[in-house]
């Protein structure tokens, strides 16, 4: 499992040369960036109980440390440019995954970045052996919820697991 979080790969989008490769000690402020960037963006910086109030935050290469976990990072120019995460979901069965903290900057969106983060998180779940995916997010990031639904993302009422993230009123759960 372990060189398996060592791959990095290249992908080619929109003409833009982006890496995505496992996080280390050195990506955890300007992910950090990234993340407190996209909620300033998307005016919800405001909100409380969200994952940018994680206490990890400052540290993900730490947060991602377990055996059935990794962060993953995008760089640019070798600029961090978004991220996404997968580990077992708090409070719930080994059964279940999270995809977490997938973020992008601004400069990238709209390229197809979100949708090569997705697919990596759900590939990683299933390599982890997790059965479902789960994640939590807002309406006002309305767009990202039409990308989850058609990677087979279904609604579901209620939360699974204790994620802490009461103000994300939409939770959405693949089977792998």
């Amino acid at each position: 499992m372990e060189t398996d979080k060592l791959e990095q790969r290249q992908v080619l989008l929109n003409g833009l040369n982006i890496t995505i490769r496992p996080i280390t000690p050195e990506d955890n402020s300007a992910i950090a960036d990234v993340i407190r960037n996209s909620f300033i963006d998307n005016k919800i910086d405001h909100l409380e109980g969200v994952s940018l109030h994680d206490p990890a935050l400052a540290s993900l290469s730490h947060a991602y440390t377990s055996e059935k976990s990794g962060y993953w990072v995008a760089t640019l120019n070798d600029q961090v440019v978004g991220g996404v995460g997968v580990a077992q979901l708090l409070g719930a069965s080994e059964e279940y995954g999270e995809m977490q903290k997938l973020y992008l900057d601004k400069s990238v969106l709209g390229i197809g970045l979100g949708r090569c983060l997705i697919d990596l998180s759900i590939k990683k779940a299933r390599e982890f052996g997790y059965k479902y995916l789960y994640l939590e997010t807002l309406e006002e990031l309305s767009s990202a919820v039409s990308l989850y639904e058609q990677f087979g993302f279904e609604h579901i009422e209620g939360s699974i697991g204790n994620t802490g993230h009461g103000s994300c009123e939409i939770c959405m759960l693949k089977t792998l």
